[in-house]
């Protein structure tokens, strides 16, 4: 949902004064298994902008810094024709028309507002206005070109005299990634992913404005963290700290803040100063922390009451000499 208090350039909270019933939020994995095997696919990887929105690494409100799109199209019917005939039809999506929709939507956060310029608590919270578009406003944006709809499917945002760029009817799945590269002190980035599995288009040709989708998840990923760690059995493992490569995902994320500069610390002051001897009994512990320890702003709600759940990737380059990295991946839900 769009956060409150800010005015879509799109017109779209005004759009659609009778929503439907918004489609499940569930992990992604479940929403792959709803879609099935894809027949037909268009991908556009790493198509590259820039915002002036969320906040970056430091925690800092709307600063300019680079953005990474990517978007996953699956089809309900094969590329029969498309194939066939050698040209782009109906049965299909050009991908240049589908980089340049998204390009568009990202023009309306390629400049700060009034607001924007506005200090930034450590907190996360804007001294002053409180309507600078986030991380999720901007993908929200983006979702809504495409689709027509809200994330969720529960309520048409565009204006009555604009048409969405993909024709819900002949979609089976549709993924959108934000990767923010520049937006984590230690880590490789972070982003923000949505995956949906839409119902068969039989089921919607009696009720036009029925709710399109049949599940959804988000996800919440911080890339590559690369932190300093006693971890390890051996006895030189013992001796001194080594590198270890932590990827954490949030699935079944239900928030609109951007919280990813408090979860990135978070993580760290749990690996600092640990003294495990596995990565699996480490692993389960960082989630464990997330689950329990983490909150956002003043809410006492904690993650595992959200219903989150959280995956940890751990790697340890240095501890096998002739492999890339062992790693351990662990998944802890609510």
């Amino acid at each position: 949902m769009l956060s409150p208090g800010w005015k879509s350039p799109l017109g779209a909270k005004s759009a659609d004064p009778d929503p439907d019933p918004a489609a499940p939020l569930v992990s992604t994995w479940q929403v792959r298994a709803d879609a099935g095997e894809p027949l037909a696919i268009v991908r556009v990887r790493n198509l590259q902008s820039v915002m002036t929105a969320g906040r970056d690494a430091w925690g800092r409100v709307a600063k300019p810094q680079p953005v990474l799109i990517s978007s996953e199209v699956s089809f309900t019917r094969p590329f029969e024709t498309a194939s066939a005939r050698d040209t782009v039809n109906a049965e299909t999506v050009h991908y240049g028309s589908l980089s340049k929709a998204l390009l568009g939507g990202m023009e309306l956060f390629a400049t700060s507002s009034p607001s924007s310029d506005k200090a930034k608590t450590s907190s996360g919270k804007t001294e002053g206005d409180g309507g600078v578009p986030g991380t999720a406003d901007v993908f929200e944006v983006l979702w809504v070109k495409l689709t027509g709809r809200v994330v969720d499917g529960s309520r048409v945002a565009l204006p009555l005299d604009q048409v969405p760029f993909l024709d819900a009817t002949r979609l089976r799945s549709l993924a959108l990634t934000v990767h923010l590269p520049k937006a984590s002190l230690l880590g490789s980035g972070v982003s923000l992913a949505t995956t949906a599995c839409f119902t068969d288009a039989d089921d919607l040709a009696d009720e036009r404005k029925k709710n399109p989708l049949r599940s959804y998840a988000r996800s919440l990923r911080l890339h590559g963290l690369l932190v300093p760690t006693l971890i390890g059995v051996n006895y030189n493992e013992r001796a001194a700290k080594q590198m270890v490569v932590v990827n954490v995902e949030i699935d079944r994320f239900d928030a609109r803040e951007d919280i990813h500069p408090e979860l990135e610390r978070l993580v760290v002051e749990t690996l600092e100063p640990s003294s495990f001897e596995t990565l699996e009994a480490l692993g389960t512990h960082i989630a464990n922390q997330i689950l329990t320890e983490f909150r956002i702003g003043d809410s006492p709600q904690s993650m595992r009451e959200r219903g989150w759940q959280v995956r940890v990737c751990l790697e340890k380059p240095i501890a096998v000499p002739f492999a890339d990295c062992p790693s351990v991946e662990v998944r802890v839900s609510s």
